[in-house]
């Protein structure tokens, strides 16, 4: 198994292609051959005769908007120079790579992968549809070319979010492919409807989802960093009506909250003053106590003064279920990501695809190329891609759930532990 990433900065995207190309080919090869740094554009005109040592299986690659209008390009190139078996690329308005961010101004990354014996199902969620049927796989294929028996380990997930229904969308993945983690992000290359590009091997949307579903002989491990620590104490929600939440322990919900606040220690009053205050429910209601990762967070997305309620961005918040508040900046998510991702190196992590959310970055950090610092720290220097989205999936305890202001990672695997090759290209 092996892996290879790059990432670019120039402005056209002829000029970001070539440099990713021929780092993927550099990075993911046995044999580095003689011309391994002609032009990629010789394998667009079909000079190359692909007889490289190892086939890929598939290439990711996302684009900032800058690169919309040529977006095609990407397939093009990508297809002729490294010829993976599956092609899936998105448009952003930042993406990531190994230790690198490009937050502003033109970019393009990609992951580019060998994984003999994977199973691979490209998938695509239509817009307009409700249910499991709206999901449709666009084709079955393995490595070794047999048919997909079991079930996928992991599926990535990249949608338009001015046409797909999030929480529809999870819901249904979740009844198509029970008890299996979907990890991905919302496409952030443009502010309106139609702006932004979803490519699935060729086959350019402009709406709707589309997806990889991934199993076989790999090991893949998700990492869901909603970057928040708790305050206060863990409260019974009493009183509720869909996503109001009228009181926590027999009080007045909004009551609770604003002592909680004064109760607080003057860093974490300064921390709600700067980011809000956020909500925790508790994933699993039968642990004895809870800590980091048992919490689902979510938004206070409004509160009523007259009557004490609070409104959460969560439509199953239900009577019985505990919450806890939570506060949320750049150095509980430090600390939240590194400690999380102490378990993926435990395995011999081969390279990770990042989607965090575009809330991230130097606005929460307030510095550069965190996550993918952090990461790099944590796993090493293994091959990374990824963006900044509008929006994450990933799972937090049993289920799959939309987030914010998370980083949701997957991590491949050499199944059964072992280390694979990688390489990381600039």
């Amino acid at each position: 198994m092996r892996f290879s990433s790059s990432i670019s900065d120039a402005t056209d995207i002829d000029e970001a292609l070539d440099h990713v190309a021929e780092a993927l080919r550099d990075g993911i090869h046995d044999d580095v051959h003689d011309d391994v740094h002609d032009d990629v554009h010789d394998d667009v005109d079909g000079d190359d005769d692909g007889d490289d040592d190892v086939d890929i299986d598939v290439a990711v690659v996302f684009a900032t908007g800058h690169h919309v209008e040529r977006f095609d390009r990407i397939h093009e190139v990508i297809k002729r120079a490294l010829r993976p078996r599956f092609i899936l690329a998105a448009t952003c308005q930042g993406v990531i790579g190994a230790r690198r961010e490009i937050e502003q101004g033109p970019g393009l990354c990609a992951l580019a992968g060998a994984m003999a014996g994977a199973t691979l199902e490209p998938l695509r969620c239509a817009p307009g549809q409700k249910g499991s049927s709206a999901i449709r796989l666009e084709a079955r294929a393995v490595a070794d070319g047999e048919a997909v028996a079991e079930p996928p380990h992991a599926i990535v997930l990249v949608g338009d979010p001015f046409s797909t229904p999030q929480q529809e969308t999870i819901e249904s993945l979740s009844e198509a492919f029970p008890g299996t983690p979907v990890v991905g992000g919302m496409a952030s290359g443009a502010r309106q409807p139609g702006g932004n590009r979803l490519m699935l091997n060729g086959t350019t949307h402009d709406d709707g989802a589309i997806g990889l579903a991934i199993g076989g002989a790999i090991e893949l491990r998700p990492t869901v960093s909603q970057g928040c620590r708790a305050i206060g104490r863990p409260l019974v929600i009493t009183r509720a009506s869909h996503n109001i939440v009228q009181e926590l322990g027999g009080r007045s919900a909004l009551e609770v909250a604003q002592e909680v606040i004064q109760q607080a220690d003057e860093h974490d009053r300064r921390l709600v003053a700067a980011h809000a205050l956020f909500v925790g429910r508790v994933i699993d209601e039968y642990k004895e106590r809870f800590g980091r990762g048992d919490f689902l967070i979510r938004n206070i997305v409004g509160a009523d003064q007259e009557k004490g309620y609070l409104a959460l961005g969560d439509p199953h918040i239900r009577v019985g279920q505990t919450i806890q508040f939570h506060v949320r900046d750049g150095a509980t998510a430090t600390e939240d990501f590194s400690l999380l991702l102490e378990a993926q190196r435990l395995h011999h992590p081969a390279a990770g695809l990042l989607f965090s959310c575009n809330g991230r970055g130097t606005n929460m950090f307030g510095r550069s190329h965190a996550d993918a610092q952090i990461i790099d720290q944590a796993l090493g220097d293994v091959p990374l891609a990824g963006f900044f989205a509008m929006g994450e999936f990933g799972p937090v305890g049993d289920h799959n759930h939309i987030h914010g202001h998370t980083a949701s990672l997957l991590v491949f695997h050499e199944q059964g532990g072992g280390a694979g090759s990688a390489g990381v290209g600039g």
